[in-house]
């Protein structure tokens, strides 16, 4: 049976963690986030950082098992600290990454570890009996939990950049019915799906969207102005990858998703109500600009035949104008553009008519 854990219980580890999800937000203590925004922060982790956490659990892995779990007769507490300090490697670079640095994790807990464990083991084993080996066994079980983290981070990312690239950045209409039309198309395409199986490194467990959860409701209060109340659901995860699918998923059914920036190529929460093709990150070779900004300025050189493009082509020439004689400042200039290109595109989606596109732009 699925143990829930305690509403007292304030720390959160790789195998056992809590997540409330309440309206579009999702809280991890009084931290609140967006709905896929995590899920999406997982996603822009590098090749190159993916390598190197795996390289480091690999050797804290390997050196654990030699220095630490071997009978007792063939290692010593120098031995344990060795492996305590490749531990404190692998540490100090896992924190950084999404999701963990989020989850209310207590890193002090691990910085001296293995030794007391050893001293606390063998306190109380005078010799490699079955009782010592129980409690060998239920250290192992915690530190798989952070060895699984790793492979649940490589598998989301084989499987999620996979149908992010390949069915969602190729919609027309992002909103939950088409979300759910590219996930179906995913989800039946047997041709993608070993692709991803394959891609899947070695020894991994391959995708289930089966998901063993602890799940129940509480009421807890909106950590905004309103301070109203509101019935949240409380998810308890024994692993990482079973969030991150959550995450990602449930942002999906209320028109949040990954999108790409067109212009750093990096990935960011496409809220619902929205069509841009741009993040708010500072642009590269920017010190000021957003990608947003940079792009806005970029679509403004294209040629323009529709109503709402016309409109947008005048406001932003009587934004440049304005700009030029020092009527408004250039931060000024750069987040009015970006405000038109956003009315224009959700003009051009029916979002809005032309006719409210030109009042709204005919009032700046």
């Amino acid at each position: 049976m699925f143990e829930i854990k305690s509403l007292a219980e304030k720390r959160d580890y790789p195998d056992l963690f809590t997540v409330r999800f309440a309206r579009e937000k999702l809280y991890i203590g009084d931290t609140s986030y967006p709905i896929g925004q995590l899920s999406v922060d997982m996603l822009n982790v590098s090749k190159e950082s993916m390598l190197k956490l795996k390289s480091l659990s690999e050797s804290f892995a390997k050196t654990i098992d030699q220095k630490f779990f071997s009978p007792k007769e063939q290692h010593s507490r120098d031995m344990v600290l060795e492996a305590q300090g490749a531990w404190n490697q692998f540490m100090a670079f896992a924190k950084e990454f999404p999701v963990i640095k989020d989850l209310r994790i207590p890193m002090k807990e691990f910085q001296d570890m293995l030794p007391s464990a050893y001293d606390e083991i063998h306190g109380k084993c005078s010799d490699v009996t079955q009782e010592c080996s129980m409690y060998y066994e239920m250290f192992a079980e915690m530190i798989f939990g952070w060895i699984r983290m790793v492979n649940d981070i490589a598998t989301f990312l084989s499987y999620a950049s996979a149908f992010v690239n390949l069915f969602l950045e190729r919609l027309k209409y992002h909103n939950p019915e088409a979300y759910a039309s590219a996930y179906y198309d995913f989800m039946t395409n047997r041709q993608v799906q070993l692709e991803i199986e394959k891609a899947i490194p070695h020894g991994l467990p391959l995708i289930n969207q089966t998901h063993e959860v602890g799940l129940e409701f509480v009421t807890m209060t909106e950590q905004d102005e309103s301070q109203s109340f509101c019935i949240a659901e409380r998810f308890v995860f024994t692993n990482l990858f079973s969030f991150l699918q959550v995450d990602l998923y449930r942002g999906l059914m209320i028109g949040h998703a990954p999108k790409k920036c067109q212009n750093c190529g990096k990935y960011f929460l496409l809220e619902k109500g929205y069509h841009v093709s741009y993040c708010t990150n500072i642009a590269p070779g920017e010190t000021t600009r957003t990608c947003r900004q940079v792009g806005a300025h970029k679509k403004s050189a294209a040629q323009t035949k529709t109503p709402a493009q016309a409109e947008y082509q005048k406001l932003y020439n009587r934004l440049k104008t304005r700009k030029n004689r020092k009527k408004i400042s250039v931060e000024e200039w750069n987040q009015a553009v970006a405000w038109a290109q956003e009315m224009k595109d959700k003009a051009e989606q029916g979002e809005i008519s032309e006719w409210e596109l030109k009042e709204m732009f005919e009032r700046v």
